[in-house]
C-alpha cells in the first residue's frame, strides 16, 4: 500500500486517482497519522478486489447459503400503537 501526505495528494490527485482506479490502495496521512484511504471502486475490480480482501484477512467468505436460513414468521399486522405510546402508558400505570 502506498502512503502519501495530504500535501502530496493535493499536488498529484489525478495520478493517485488513476493508480487507485488501476487497483492500488493509497493511504493518505495528515500530521503523520493515517487520515483517509483511496481505494479502487469495487465494481471496477470485482472478484480480484474481494480476493485481495480475503488474502489480507479483512473479510471472510460466507459460511452458509441463504437457503439455509428460515423465512421469518409473520408477526401480525400493525395495530396502530407505537412503542412510545406503550411505554408512556406503562409509565403512567407505575407512577
Amino acid at each position: 500500500m502506498t502512503t502519501v501526505t495530504l500535501r502530496e495528494l493535493t499536488h498529484a490527485v489525478g495520478a493517485l486517482v488513476d493508480r487507485a482506479h488501476a487497483g492500488e490502495t493509497i493511504m493518505i496521512t495528515r500530521n503523520g497519522r493515517p487520515w483517509a484511504r483511496l481505494v479502487p471502486e469495487l465494481s471496477q475490480t470485482g472478484s480480484e478486489y474481494l480476493d485481495q480482501l480475503l488474502a489480507e484477512g479483512r473479510v471472510t467468505p460466507p459460511v452458509a447459503d441463504f437457503s439455509d436460513y428460515q423465512v421469518p414468521s409473520e408477526t401480525g399486522a400493525w395495530d396502530g400503537v407505537d412503542a412510545a405510546d406503550v411505554v408512556a402508558e406503562q409509565r403512567d400505570e407505575h407512577t
